[in-house]
């Protein structure tokens, strides 16, 4: 954990760098005397409504799936051959052998939990069925954006139906639920502190902080659909899409939604879904998504070479938490060497104790904001492909 520099701006988060107006979305959700505000900005589609939710969670009444993936298998065989794909964790260097999309990416339990208005461990499955009755549709609307070729994607339906999808791939992944329980877990004199700065009166505050849930994972879970509702998809969708074609192939990861700060960031500004100038996405082994932030315009032409190609499978292999996956016989990810992710501890009551509630607020947000491999600007490699930053 990070400590907080001398006379440093409030807004300001630690050696993160993370400003307080990224984050106010994330600590809202669990406030319910912030939802009026925030729900001004919900993304309408059918499947965040109410009524989707509550059919997926009909469906799964009689759920008894165990693996849950948190990268789509659907999307995992688009890099298949013979019905297999080749995962390489990335700290380690370990070549797994090559196998079936449905035996990798997966955890057990992962969106499972005990029902909150019961004694029984009954388990709520709701989010990995509403996560498939989506994916069923947007492997068509994947298989449309490959068929786009190369260009700007001008589909705004298209556009839409997929800002959903990668908005569900970016609050589904493990390392967002992470971050997630770092501020669901986090000391209440620096949740009580961020509500004060946004400008709630003290019963208003100490009304929200009654209002959460119980189990923290329950709370997790929450999160990750109303993080999509009202802030991620939104946000993705207000982007500039384009497809690319390359010149070699591409490999994927456990987190295949990939930000980059951009210049002028330096290369240890880590990406934020906001404030990002570049949003990468592959599509298969030869098609990339990149997206660009309002403001940023996209410049022919729309194929990588062959450096640009490997620029933009250095970002995929140090933006993966644990996995990548390619085809079998590439052999890329094992020639890519990335830095170990720097170390994430969560705020402990002793530290806490020491801290004025400004202090934790600075240290929560810092701890609980997404992280870079790129810590040592003298090993970092420089942002790729510069025609997508306006230079």
């Amino acid at each position: 954990m990070s400590a907080s520099s001398p006379g440093q701006p409030s807004g300001v988060c630690g050696e993160g760098r993370m400003e307080l107006s990224e984050y106010p979305h994330r600590l809202g959700r669990m406030y319910p005397g912030l939802m009026d505000a925030i729900m001004t900005m919900r993304f309408e589609r059918e499947w965040l409504s109410d009524e989707f939710v509550a059919e997926s969670k009909r469906q799964a009444e009689n759920e008894t799936a165990k693996k849950h993936h948190y990268v789509p298998q659907m999307y995992l065989r688009r890099w298949a051959v013979n019905k297999l794909v080749q995962p390489v964790q990335v700290d380690t260097g370990d070549v797994h052998p090559p196998q079936p999309p449905k035996d990798v990416a997966h955890e057990k339990n992962f969106y499972s939990l005990p029902a909150t208005d019961s004694t029984m461990d009954t388990p709520l499955k709701w989010i990995e069925k509403h996560l498939s009755r989506i994916e069923d549709t947007c492997a068509h609307r994947l298989d449309s954006l490959e068929k786009w070729g190369a260009g700007v994607v001008s589909d705004d339906a298209l556009k839409k139906d997929l800002a959903v999808f990668l908005g569900m791939q970016i609050t589904r992944t493990v390392s967002n639920r992470e971050r997630t329980l770092v501020l669901v877990n986090g000391p209440d004199a620096a949740k009580r502190e961020f509500l004060k700065q946004s400008g709630l009166g003290p019963e208003a505050i100490e009304e929200s902080m009654s209002k959460r849930q119980d189990d923290p994972k329950h709370e997790a879970l929450d999160l990750m659909i109303k993080d999509v509702q009202n802030v991620t998809a939104l946000g993705l969708h207000l982007r500039e899409w384009a497809v690319y074609r390359t010149d070699a192939p591409l490999v994927t990861c456990d987190d295949p939604v990939i930000f980059l700060a951009g210049p002028p960031n330096t290369r240890d500004r880590a990406g934020v879904a906001g404030n990002s100038a570049v949003a990468l996405y592959p599509l298969n082994p030869y098609q990339v998504l990149v997206m660009l932030k309002p403001g940023l315009h996209h410049r022919g032409p729309y194929r990588l070479d062959h450096t640009e190609t490997d620029s933009i499978n250095t970002e995929v292999v140090a933006a993966a938490t644990k996995t990548t996956f390619e085809r079998p016989g590439d052999e890329i990810a094992v020639k890519i060497e990335v830095p170990p992710w720097p170390e994430r501890q969560e705020l402990d009551d002793e530290t806490v104790a020491r801290l004025s509630p400004q202090s934790a607020l600075k240290e929560l947000l810092t701890d609980a904001a997404p992280r870079t491999r790129w810590v040592d600007l003298h090993t970092a490699p420089p942002w790729p492909v510069p025609r997508w930053y306006g230079n």
